[in-house]
C-alpha cells in the first residue's frame, strides 16, 4: 500500500471502471453477442500500436498484437470471468498497473475449462480512456515437476524445489 499516492485516487478509480469493471462486464455480458462481430468490442480495453504481451499462449512484440488478438479472443469468447486480489497502482495521471488472480471457465472451442492465472497488466491514458499496453498472463510451474499449475494455487515455497 506504501505505493498508493493519494494524489491520484481518481485515476485509480478510472482505471478500476474503465479497464477491470469495464472488462468484467464485456467479458461476462457482452462477449457471447460480440463474437460474430469479431469481438470488435473487446478492442476499446487495448492501445494496439503499443500492445505487448507475454502470455500463456505466447509472446506478441510491439505492433503484432493484432493478428494475437484476432486468433485467441473469438476462441475464449464463451466464458465468464473474476478477480482475486486485485491491486492498481497510479504511477501517474498517464501510466498504472495492476496484479492479481483472474478467474475464468466457460468453454473454448466447445471445450469445457476452469483455470485461474496470474495476471499483470500495465495501462496507459490516451485521449481520456485508459487502455493497456502491456499484459502477462501465467500460470505458476513447479520447478521439480516441470508441470503449470492451472489453478494459480501451487505453494510458492514448495514450487521452487528441484528436489
Amino acid at each position: 500500500m506504501q505505493y498508493h499516492n493519494p494524489e491520484f485516487a481518481t485515476e485509480e478509480q478510472e482505471v478500476l471502471d474503465q479497464l477491470y469493471r469495464g472488462w468484467l462486464h464485456y467479458w461476462n455480458e457482452e462477449s457471447r453477442a460480440d463474437y460474430h462481430n469479431g469481438m470488435v468490442g473487446a478492442r476499446r480495453f487495448y492501445d494496439f500500436p503499443e500492445m505487448l504481451s507475454y502470455d500463456m499462449f505466447g509472446n506478441t512484440i510491439r505492433g503484432s498484437f493484432n493478428e494475437h488478438f484476432e486468433a485467441i479472443f473469438p476462441y475464449w469468447n464463451d466464458g465468464y470471468m473474476e478477480y482475486k486480489d486485485l491491486e492498481i497502482t497510479v504511477l501517474s495521471k498517464e501510466f498504472a498497473y495492476s496484479t492479481m488472480i483472474q478467474h475464468t471457465w466457460g468453454t473454448a472451442g466447445g471445450t469445457p475449462f476452469d483455470t485461474a492465472f496470474r495476471r499483470t497488466g500495465i495501462a496507459r491514458k490516451n485521449e481520456g480512456r485508459w487502455r493497456w499496453i502491456h499484459e502477462h498472463l501465467s500460470f505458476p510451474a513447479g520447478m521439480m515437476t516441470k508441470m503449470a499449475d492451472f489453478t494459480a494455487s501451487l505453494d510458492p515455497e514448495e514450487a521452487f524445489k528441484l528436489q
